[in-house]
């Protein structure tokens, strides 16, 4: 699937952010690196209203990060399971991971371990 980027054609980042840059698509991209699934897990863990968690996994899936998969049939409950694409993300969140750790240090938290989910920064360098 092709999309337009309405800020810069030419740009792969214009492109990305226009696919991803909402901050509620970020998250449940982390949460899904984290392992979780389904709908419920998103909404407590994040904290976000069901009609928006809706339209962002929605728009994950339309854009090929995310594949909904049914896990019941009555009624029907569907998980969502992260595509190669949406894999291919984790580089990212684990570059956000990263420039958050370094540049905003929460109190109590400046040396949290980096989580396991998110690929060696040695890895990436090489």
């Amino acid at each position: 699937m092709r999309h337009k980027c309405i800020a810069d054609a030419e740009c792969p980042v214009a492109c990305t952010l226009q696919m991803v840059g909402e901050w509620w698509s970020i998250l449940i991209l982390r949460d899904c690196l984290r392992g979780l699934t389904r709908f419920d897990q998103f909404q407590k863990n994040l904290a976000i209203s069901p009609n928006m968690l809706t339209r962002r996994l929605q728009t994950l899936v339309d854009a090929g990060l995310l594949e909904r998969r049914r896990y019941r049939e009555h009624p029907p409950r569907y998980e969502y399971i992260l595509t190669e694409r949406g894999r291919d993300f984790r580089i990212v969140i684990a570059a956000m991971y990263d420039w958050g750790s370094r540049n905003l240090p929460v109190e109590g938290q400046a040396n949290l371990p980096r989580p396991s989910s998110l690929p060696d920064k040695d890895a990436e360098n090489n």
